[in-house]
């Protein structure tokens, strides 16, 4: 489904650059970019053995990647299924029953539930729940009352992920994509609803309940393709739909916080009181700064729906969240029970659950309907057929990575080309654990080390480039790779093996030499400086947000030593920021990036400002 033919004026990548952007992704992630080993074998022998619980939570204790939960849910199923007393519970066709009864689910949603047996997705989802408690644990919010609690989540959502809605172009058309909670961390920007999932992944592992607020008819729609036309400042030549939820909700005590994660604040009133009297919020909703076109009359009809992932409900959950939890923190499980008591401690009217099954990209199984088959997730598109999972990732490579110097004649030197720069970046900032994910989960120490190792790289680049002899150099080797190329074009149309074999081996070393070096450091040293300066300035920054929470909690001799701290800890945030700003002009290809770290560099300096005047 597409949501309307595409506008005279929007600009659009060619067919023939998407094709070649599809090899050069397929290239990369199957053989270029993916330096995590594969899991060990899982022993499956019927020898005396410890308990496989605590095997398993040793293991996750020390590395919560996908592969290592990967090899973790595979020894305990193997494990624990050699002994009838121990296996792990099925989810009953009357527990499926009781459970679509609260929360709407497909067949394949039912699939993914029913089995004894850990799913191909449970690793993943359980990677993805480590991964937002890691994050939740960093915020330093343990002991707040929920709302400030919320607060600092919801701030944190909106500082790693910036407004920026993915479209794909389809046909004459353009469809908005919802993916999934990590997947749009690792990004580092999204759409409103987006933002929505983030928040909602971050408050399971809060352990705070959640909702999404909109029309009493929300339940029942998509999340992408309804709701008014959004004019993004990042997108402002298309229309994109704002699905039919305009706010966020968390509940607190008997009402709901409200949040807008289009404006990246609170609401200034509760959903009670908006229930109560819409007229006390009349200058919220016609703000100019209102970007996701809720009205009053919007308010006035304030639903809250709760959704939750399909892989939480499957019995075999249950009982690793029962084992587990106590030992790792993680909260990955809601049985009916835990369903029917978060619905009965909102405030009337009782919320429904939102998983439309016409929504492949609902909240509850958006992982899920993303990920291709082999990488545990439910999309059979082809590896070639253009399917989402490679297409994301193309979004994040920089342009300049598919720009070829047009003298370089022959397209399969241009396409080595393109493997090789885009090969370099999503190494260096794509493959898992990248930057940003270090910085999500609180990792500054070893992020900040990384992202400095990179800095320093990217400038030895540009250093190259100011060799006056540069252009020279470059030249002479593309005048020489086209003659190699064009020695193996011959070889193969002559049929000639033994000098094909020998015209290959001058080519692989063609790459080797100072020029195609220095074609590379023209592709990407100078976005990859820029993404590696954007990056340390958030780790700086979320660094003085942790010690600022700290402060404001903190009395006696434990404030004054943490104020030292947070000043210390702005001021070099906004030193951070001010670098990347003179940097900032490379990174036109990633609409809003400049304009977020403009208002997180105006926060920093509003507290070093604060700090100067006392």
């Amino acid at each position: 489904m597409t949501v309307s033919a595409t506008p005279p004026d929007t600009p659009r990548p060619r067919a023939g650059s998407v094709r070649v952007a599809i090899r050069v992704a397929l290239f990369v992630l199957t053989c270029g970019g993916c330096s995590q080993p594969p899991p060990p074998p899982v022993d499956t022998g019927t020898g005396p053995k410890g308990d496989p619980w605590v095997a398993a939570a040793a293991r996750l204790g020390k590395d919560t990647s996908p592969v290592s939960t990967k090899a973790a849910l595979a020894a305990l199923t193997a494990e624990i299924g050699i002994s009838d007393d121990k296996k792990l519970p099925v989810t009953s066709d009357e527990a499926l029953t009781a459970l679509a009864a609260v929360v709407p689910l497909t067949p394949a949603d039912r699939d993914e539930i029913r089995g004894a047996a850990f799913s191909g997705h449970d690793p993943v989802y359980l990677a993805d729940c480590f991964f937002l408690r890691d994050a939740a644990r960093s915020l330093g919010v343990a002991g707040l009352p929920p709302e400030k609690q919320a607060d600092v989540a919801f701030a944190w959502v909106c500082r790693q992920v910036y407004l920026n809605p993915w479209v794909r172009f389809v046909g004459a058309g353009y469809e908005p994509t919802a993916l999934p909670p990590t997947v749009v961390l690792r990004r580092g920007f999204g759409s409103g609803l987006e933002r929505m999932y983030v928040f909602l992944a971050l408050l399971q592992q809060l352990e705070l309940d959640g909702c999404l607020v909109g029309g009493p008819d929300a339940g029942g729609q998509t999340g992408r393709f309804n709701g008014p036309l959004l004019k993004y400042p990042t997108l402002p030549q298309l229309g994109v739909p704002r699905g039919p939820f305009w706010a966020v909700g968390v509940r607190v005590g008997t009402d709901v916080r409200l949040f807008d994660p289009w404006r990246g604040q609170p609401l200034p009133v509760t959903l009670g009181q908006l229930k109560a009297n819409p007229d006390a919020a009349k200058t919220w909703f016609e703000a100019a700064e209102n970007l996701s076109a809720a009205t009053l009359e919007d308010a006035k009809k304030a639903t809250a729906f709760l959704a939750v992932p399909v892989n939480a409900l499957s019995a075999r959950m249950a009982a690793f969240e029962a084992r587990m939890k106590g030992e790792l923190g993680v909260k990955v499980a809601y049985d009916l029970k835990a369903l029917t008591g978060m619905r009965a401690a909102f405030p009337d009217p009782k919320p429904a659950f939102w998983n439309p099954p016409d929504d492949p990209f609902a909240y509850g199984r958006a992982a899920r309907s993303f990920l291709p088959l082999d990488l545990g997730g439910s999309d059979p598109t082809p590896m070639s057929g253009g399917r989402i999972y490679e297409v994301s990732v193309i979004e994040q490579i920089p342009r300049t990575a598919f720009l070829v110097r047009a003298e370089l004649k022959y397209e399969n030197a241009r396409d080595q080309f393109r493997r090789q720069a885009a090969g370099k970046l999503h190494f260096l900032f794509l493959e898992p654990p990248n930057p940003r994910e270090r910085i999500a989960r609180g990792q500054f120490q070893e992020a900040a080390r990384d992202l400095v190792n990179k800095q320093e790289m990217f400038a030895t680049g540009l250093e190259r480039l100011r060799n006056p002899d540069t252009e020279k150099q470059i030249n002479e080797w593309v005048e020489a790779t086209n003659q190699i190329y064009s020695a193996v074009g011959l070889a193969r149309l002559n049929n000639d093996k033994s000098a094909e074999v020998a015209a290959q081996a001058q080519a692989e070393e063609a790459w080797k030499q100072p020029g195609a070096q220095l074609l590379l450091d023209k592709s990407s040293a100078e976005v990859g400086r820029a993404e590696a300066a954007f990056l340390l300035g958030l780790c700086k920054h979320e660094q003085a947000e942790r010690i600022q929470i700290r402060l404001d909690r903190a009395t006696g001799a434990e404030a004054a030593r943490l104020k030292n701290e947070a000043r210390d800890a702005w001021r070099a945030a906004l030193a951070a920021w001010n670098t990347y700003q003179q940097l900032a002009p490379s990174h036109a290809g990633f609409p809003g990036r400049a304009a977020h770290a403009l208002a997180l560099e105006a926060r920093a300096a509003k507290f070093v400002e604060a700090d100067t005047k006392k």
